[in-house]
C-alpha cells in the first residue's frame, strides 16, 4: 500500500472539514467507504471527533495513528476456497474503479417518498331501521285501518236507506219478487229455510242478466254517486255494483253483508324507508339516550302527532281515490282479485257463502281472493258489515294459510302486547253477540286451529301451534313423552300446548309451588354473574305441589332462614295468622308484646343487587283486632298532636306578629311625622 497516497488523503479530508466547518459532513466522511486502490478497502471502525479536531490539518502523523482508524480488508475475490462455503461473492456498486477519480466523490442514494393522505375522519355509520320509522308507520298502519273501517260503514249505511233500497228494488225483475214472497214466513219477513238456496240461485240467475258498464271517474259523493249508478246502471268505483247486490237481497229479506278487503302499508319497515321517513320527519327533536321519562314520552308524542299531521295530507288523497287502491296496472274491473263483494247467510247449512259480485255466482271464499295463482291471500284485513252496521273480522274463512303468511302482516304479530290487541280492541266496539255471532266466531277459531303445520323452519318460531326444540327458550320444555306430530328435515315438530314452563326452585316459590322430594331437575341452565359462571337446576310445574305453610301456634308466627315470612301470594299465609299492611304495624307490636314477623312479597333489584320487599307484618290472627285497634288510636294521638303543634305555632306567629306592630306604632309616635304615622287599633286600645 502507498503510505504516501494514504497520508494526503487524510490530509485532504481533515482540511476539507475545517474549512468549512461542517459537523455534519464531517461525520458522515468519516463513516463512509474509503476506497484508497484497486487492491486494498478500507472501512470505518470508529470514529472519535474530538481527535479529528485535535489533529485536523497535521498531516505529519506516522501510519500508526492511522491504523487505530482504519484496518486491512482483502477483497472477496481474494478469499480462501474455505470461504465460499459461508459467503458468495456479491458485485459492488457504485465503487470507482479509476484509481485517479475524486475519492471524495460520494456513491448517489435512492430517494424514498412517503406520501400521508387527508384524515378521513370517524367512520360513517350504517343506516338501520330507526325507532321513528318504526312509530310512523306503525301510526300510518293503524290510521289506514279506521280510515277504511269507517268509510266501509258509511258505504253500508247507504244500502241501508229506504230510499236506496227502494231505487235497488226497480232492478228486480217481477216474477223474483213474486216467487220470493211467496216463501216468506208471515210477520217475520225471513225466507223459509227450505227455501232458501233454491231462492237464492234464482235471483243471482236474474241479476246476471243485468248488463253494467264500468268507467274511471264521476262523481265522488256515496250515496249520490250509487243513485246514478242505479239509474245509469254505469259502474265508476269498485263498491257499486257490491253495494247493489247487498241492497237487493237485503230487499228481498235476504241477511247480507258489505265485505271489504284491507291492504294497509306493512309493518316492517326497510332500511331505506327508515331513511326516506327520517329526512321526511326531520325535526329538532333528537331521540337519545339523555331524553327519559316525560321527556321521551312527550318526544314520542311529538312525532306521533307530526307522523299524523303528514298523515293527514294524504287523507284527502286516500278519500279521493277510494275505490283505486288496487295496486295494480290494471283497472279496477278487470283486477282478479275483488276488493268489495258480498256474503249471505244460507239458512239450509246455515253457512255464510261469498258471492261475487261482478259475475254473479257463489265461489268458495278462499279460490275468490287468491287470484289465478292461487297464491296466498292478497288483504291481511278483511270485514264483513251486516244491515245493522255491525262488523266482523272474517280474514281467516278467505286465508289458506293464516297462521304463517297472513297473520305476520296483521298486528297480532308486533311484540308489544297492546299493539297486538289494538284491532281487536277496536273491533269489539262494533261487534254483536248473539248466537249467531258466536257459532261464526267459534267455527274461525277452528279453522285457524286446524292450520297447515309450516315448510319451512323459521315459521316455526312465531307459530301459535307448532313448535321444534331449538325454538324453545332457556325457561321452556317439552313434557317428556309428548307424541311427535311431525318432522322437517330431520327435527321433530311438537305440539305448543305440550310446551311448559321450567324454573328453579327458588323461582317456583315465588309461585306459591314447592318441588317436592326426590325430584330430579330436567334441565340445566348455565349464566354469568359477576363474571362467575352458575349452574342453575330447572323443575317444571308436573313436579312441584302447592306450598303449605306451618300454622301458627300459641300465637308464634313460623319463620323462615332469615326471620321473615314469605308471602308471595296470598296462599302462603300461615294457617291461623294474618297479614297487617300498615308501617307502624312492626313498632306497635313491639309495644303490646305481640309477636310479629316482616312479610317478605317479593325482591327488587336495587343499588347492584337483589333486595326483598316488605309490607306489613305477619301476626297471629287473634291478636289482629287488638293490632289495628292499637294503630288507630296511635293515628288519632299523632294527629291530635299534630293539630296542637299547628296550633301552638300558630299563635306564637300571631304573638310575634302583634308585638312587631306595637313596636312599629310606637316608634312612629315617637319619631315620625304627622301624615307618616300607622294607625293600629285594638279592642282596648287605638294608637297613633
Amino acid at each position: 500500500m502507498d503510505g504516501t497516497k494514504r497520508e494526503a488523503r487524510d490530509g485532504d479530508a481533515m482540511d476539507g472539514c475545517s474549512t468549512q466547518g461542517d459537523f455534519a459532513q464531517q461525520t458522515e466522511r468519516a463513516f463512509d467507504v474509503m476506497i484508497i486502490s484497486d487492491d486494498e478497502v478500507f472501512v470505518p471502525r470508529a470514529v472519535n471527533t474530538e481527535d479529528n479536531a485535535e489533529d485536523d490539518g497535521d498531516s505529519d502523523d506516522d501510519e500508526d495513528s492511522d491504523d487505530d482508524v482504519f484496518e486491512d480488508v482483502p477483497r472477496a475475490d481474494t478469499a480462501d476456497d474455505s470461504d465460499d462455503d459461508v459467503f458468495e461473492d456479491v458485485p459492488q456498486a457504485n465503487i470507482a474503479n479509476d484509481s485517479d477519480e475524486d475519492s471524495d466523490s460520494m456513491p448517489e442514494m435512492g430517494t424514498i417518498e412517503v406520501t400521508i393522505g387527508d384524515d378521513p375522519g370517524p367512520r360513517k355509520r350504517r343506516a338501520v331501521v330507526t325507532q321513528r320509522a318504526r312509530l310512523v308507520r306503525l301510526s300510518h298502519h293503524k290510521t289506514y285501518l279506521i280510515v277504511h273501517l269507517l268509510s266501509s260503514q258509511l258505504l253500508n249505511h247507504v244500502c241501508t236507506q229506504p230510499e236506496t233500497l227502494s231505487r235497488c228494488l226497480s232492478l228486480i225483475p217481477i216474477y223474483t219478487i213474486d216467487r220470493i214472497n211467496q216463501h216468506l214466513v208471515p210477520n217475520r219477513r225471513e225466507i223459509r229455510r227450505d227455501w232458501a238456496s233454491s231462492d237464492l240461485h234464482y235471483f243471482l240467475s236474474s241479476f246476471q242478466a243485468l248488463k253494467f258498464k264500468y268507467k274511471r271517474g264521476g262523481s265522488l259523493g256515496t250515496r249520490e254517486g250509487f243513485w246514478e249508478f242505479v239509474e245509469t246502471r254505469v259502474a265508476r268505483r269498485a263498491w257499486h255494483v257490491p253495494m247493489l247486490v247487498v241492497c237487493m237481497l237485503r230487499v228481498l229479506a235476504f241477511d247480507a253483508r258489505l265485505c271489504v278487503g284491507i291492504r294497509p302499508p306493512e309493518l316492517k319497515v326497510t332500511v331505506r324507508e327508515s331513511v326516506e321517513i327520517e329526512q321526511r320527519y326531520k325535526s329538532d327533536v333528537t331521540w337519545t339516550g339523555q331524553v327519559r321519562g316525560a321527556e321521551l314520552d312527550a318526544c314520542r308524542a311529538d312525532e306521533l302527532n307530526k307522523g299524523l299531521g303528514e298523515l293527514n295530507k294524504g287523507l284527502g288523497e286516500l278519500n279521493k281515490g277510494l275505490g283505486e287502491l288496487i295496486e295494480d296496472d290494471q283497472k279496477w274491473w278487470q283486477a282478479s282479485v275483488p276488493q268489495y263483494w258480498c256474503e249471505v247467510f244460507d239458512q239450509v247449512s246455515e253457512q255464510w257463502l261469498a258471492i261475487n259480485a261482478r259475475t254473479g255466482t257463489i265461489e268458495r271464499p278462499t279460490r275468490l281472493l287468491s287470484g289465478a295463482n292461487r297464491g296466498p291471500c292478497k288483504y291481511p284485513y278483511i270485514i264483513g258489515i251486516n244491515g245493522s252496521n255491525a262488523v266482523v273480522d272474517i280474514t281467516r274463512r278467505y286465508t289458506r294459510d293464516f297462521v304463517n303468511n297472513t297473520r305476520k302482516r296483521r298486528l297480532e304479530s308486533s311484540r308489544n302486547a297492546q299493539d297486538s290487541v289494538w284491532w281487536a280492541q277496536w273491533i269489539e266496539r262494533w261487534e254483536q253477540h248473539t248466537e249467531r255471532d258466536t257459532h261464526e266466531a267459534a267455527e274461525l277459531a277452528r279453522r285457524t286451529e286446524r292450520s297447515t303445520m309450516p315448510r319451512r323452519i323459521a315459521d316455526f318460531a312465531s307459530n301459535p301451534y307448532y313448535v321444534l326444540q331449538r325454538n324453545l327458550t332457556q325457561h321452556e320444555m317439552i313434557v317428556p313423552n309428548s307424541p311427535v306430530v311431525g318432522t322437517i328435515r330431520g327435527e321433530c315438530v311438537y305440539l305448543r300446548t305440550h310446551v311448559q314452563k321450567v324454573c328453579s326452585r327458588m323461582a317456583w316459590r315465588r309461585t306459591g309451588r314447592q318441588v317436592r322430594d326426590q325430584e330430579q331437575p330436567v334441565k340445566h341452565t348455565t349464566s354469568t354473574r359477576r363474571g362467575i359462571e352458575c349452574v342453575s337446576e330447572m323443575y317444571g310445574e308436573w313436579q312441584t305441589q302447592v306450598i303449605c305453610p306451618q300454622p301458627v301456634v300459641h300465637g308464634r308466627v313460623p319463620r323462615n332462614e332469615y326471620g321473615n315470612v314469605d308471602l308471595f301470594v296470598p296462599e302462603m299465609l300461615p294457617q291461623g295468622g294474618a297479614h297487617v299492611r300498615d308501617p307502624g304495624a312492626r313498632s306497635m307490636c313491639k309495644v303490646l308484646d305481640i309477636d310479629c314477623a316482616d312479610a317478605v312479597v317479593g325482591f327488587e333489584f336495587r343499588r347492584g343487587a337483589t333486595v326483598p320487599v316488605i309490607d306489613g307484618v305477619v301476626i297471629a290472627a287473634e291478636s289482629r283486632d287488638m293490632l289495628l285497634d292499637a294503630l288507630r288510636e296511635d293515628r288519632r294521638i299523632a294527629a291530635a298532636s299534630a293539630r296542637a303543634a299547628a296550633e301552638a305555632r300558630a299563635v306564637q306567629r300571631w304573638r310575634r306578629l302583634l308585638v312587631a306592630l306595637r313596636v312599629r306604632a310606637e316608634v312612629d309616635s315617637t319619631f315620625a311625622t304627622r301624615s307618616s304615622r300607622l294607625t293600629f287599633t285594638t279592642p282596648n286600645t287605638t294608637f297613633y
